[in-house]
């Protein structure tokens, strides 16, 4: 990566000067040189470098062996890791070891009481791993810096609203990651890696990020717990662009995980989905009421399948795009909509250049995906009796003077259209008067 930004940045140097006048023999071979060196040392360095990198992990690997070799009373035949950091389990002590590796030395923590539950409950991404041990509802988690290893130990029971419910499941829990990314206006990317516990059996989450718990919670009330039976889960989740969707169809409960975003939504409290690119709405599906056997509400792009906000026609090669978002409008006592963003780069996006083009074309797939999950997830509240009451109380959002106009012809068009009766219409108006 760092070689082509150098020859790109001297090609363009080299445009440069050759737009600014015109060059003997001898100067461009000047110039030429300098560029051999350039990249002559560039290359040489990269090579270094993966040498020295390739040595320094022979090195680790040889410590660990010769560590595991001296040391015979932790049983290693289970673990997880890599030649930086690995974390055994003895099955005999109920203990967890874990061993960062330097080439300047080894360091070992212990952790009592708790045991491997598997590879499905045991991860690691460099530098960050995480393990729930489901018995005594434990999360250990944490992290490396230097030699110097960082972890917790998390009593997900104490956690837990509904510790004290009967359950009548015997649903395992599981792991599921999301990996987010944003680009600042200076070109600099953040990516940022999360790993989200779902505890099925429970009705509970908790949220990971870099080796650290951030957040536990109920999606399910205690009365409603003990309705779900058996030992077949009845979670889907869908990792799309910076969001993982995880979906409770027998509970008909969304809950959406993103770097700033955690919302828990039951299925009939989403009235509308839209799609809009910088402010103007594309698509729309409402969650309709049956008149004469015909949806009242509809599409105004394509079906369920349909790419939103495609790039055929010569008018569409030639936009600009500032927003891209999924609208979520909500039949809610605290707030009225949720909005998803699908650009996730500071700065305008201009689709005549090949990069943006690209990038505008990833955006509108990862919203098209999105679209057609809460598309889904309306059709699926039609079928849904009564809904789950939920415990985590969403925060509410005070929308401005503009945005409020906006909502209220919103729900103007659906009460005309039939989705909302003259009551509901009259308690999101006031809602929104309100506010």
């Amino acid at each position: 990566m760092k070689i082509k930004l150098y020859l790109s940045s001297l090609a363009l140097v080299l445009f440069a000067l050759l737009g600014g006048g015109s060059f003997s023999g001898e100067e461009i071979g000047i110039f030429f040189t300098i560029l051999l060196v350039v990249v002559g040392i560039t290359i040489v360095a990269a090579m270094i470098t993966s040498a020295v990198q390739s040595k320094n992990k022979k090195k680790r690997l040889q410590m660990i062996k010769e560590d595991e070799q001296q040391s015979t009373d932790f049983d290693r035949s289970v673990f997880i890791g890599d030649d930086r950091c690995k974390l055994y389990f003895d099955a005999s002590k109920k203990k967890v070891m874990i061993m960062r590796v330097m080439t300047e030395g080894i360091k070992k923590e212990y952790v009592d009481d708790f045991e491997y539950p598997g590879k499905s409950l045991a991860t690691y991404t460099t530098p960050a791993f995480y393990i729930y041990d489901p018995t005594r509802r434990k999360l250990l988690s944490g992290t490396y810096n230097d030699l110097n290893i960082i972890h917790q130990v998390t009593s997900i029971a104490e956690k837990d609203n509904n510790k004290n419910v009967a359950v009548n499941n015997t649903i395992p829990p599981i792991f599921r990651t999301l990996r987010t990314s944003h680009t600042s206006s200076t070109a600099s990317v953040t990516n940022k890696l999360y790993n989200v516990l779902i505890d099925e059996c429970h009705g509970l989450m908790a949220i990971s990020e870099s080796g650290k718990v951030k957040d536990i919670f109920n999606y399910i009330n205690a009365s409603s717990l003990p309705k779900k039976r058996g030992d077949k889960s009845t979670i889907n989740t869908k990792g799309v662009g910076n969001y993982l969707f995880i979906m409770d169809d027998f509970f008909k409960v969304l809950v959406l995980v993103g770097s700033s975003t955690r919302e828990i939504f039951n299925y009939s409290d989403i009235i509308e989905v839209s799609y809009e690119e910088n402010g103007s709405q594309l698509y729309t599906k409402s969650a309709g009421r049956t008149v004469g056997g015909a949806i009242v509400g509809g599409v105004l792009m394509g079906g369920a399948g349909a790419v939103v906000g495609g790039l055929s026609g010569g008018s569409k090669q030639n936009k600009e795009i500032k927003d891209m978002d999924i609208k979520i409008l909500l039949r809610s006592t605290s707030r009225t909509t949720c909005i998803l963003h699908f650009k996730d780069v500071d700065r305008v996006l201009k689709t005549k250049d090949e990069t943006d083009r690209k990038l505008y074309e990833t955006y509108v797939k990862n919203a098209n995906q999105a679209k057609d999950i809460l598309s889904i997830i309306i059709d699926n509240a039609k079928q849904s009796s009564a809904p789950i009451a939920q415990l985590v109380t969403q925060p509410v959002v005070a929308p401005s003077s503009s945005s409020v106009a906006d909502e209220l012809a919103k729900l103007a068009k659906l009460k005309a259209d039939g989705i909302l009766t003259e009551e509901e219409f009259q308690a999101q108006k006031s809602k929104l008067l309100e506010m």
